[in-house]
């Protein structure tokens, strides 16, 4: 099953121990420069190649909590079956909370790639967020809340369909 999570977050995962080190040592912001490919729309056919631009900035805060951040982060996002492209700025903001029950309530502010599994009554995707939205991930990373708020939201599955 697919997990939410600020799509920044997987291109930024594999910095994260750096990031942490980088941050003990004076420099919080850690150049990223990641291509991936997978299937993250509803449509099982279509696979996407996203790359991943920009610099990672953790910020740990008292109360469990945590920012981060993406200045200058950019992505593009291409269908490779239909060949269809698309590119965002999207350094926006994820603020996390642990819950007493381990949980962790996720406010995603900005501009933001979000994904988004099949579960709880909504379908699968890809999605810009601009604004401000907000979900609730179990321990495991498994949708507890869907994403809810003022934010706007696009569908990039469809857009590069």
């Amino acid at each position: 099953m697919m997990k939410r999570c600020p799509i920044r977050v997987l291109a930024a995962t594999a910095l994260a121990a750096g990031a942490h080190l980088a941050s003990a040592a004076g420099n919080p912001n850690v150049p990223f420069d990641v291509t991936f490919e997978a299937n993250l729309c509803p449509n099982p056919a279509i696979v996407m190649r996203l790359t991943f631009v920009g610099r990672a900035h953790m910020i740990n805060l008292p109360g469990n909590r945590q920012i981060t951040a993406f200045p200058d982060a950019r992505t593009t996002v291409t269908n490779l079956v239909s060949g269809n492209s698309a590119s965002y700025v999207i350094t926006g903001a994820s603020h996390v909370e642990v819950l007493p029950n381990g949980n962790q309530q996720v406010t995603a502010t900005g501009r933001n790639l979000l994904i988004v599994p099949n579960a709880n009554g909504h379908p699968a995707g890809l999605f810009l967020t601009v604004g401000t939205v907000t979900f609730v991930l179990d321990p495991a990373g498994n949708e507890v809340e869907v994403f809810s708020g003022t934010g706007r939201v696009v569908d990039v599955c469809q857009i590069l369909a």
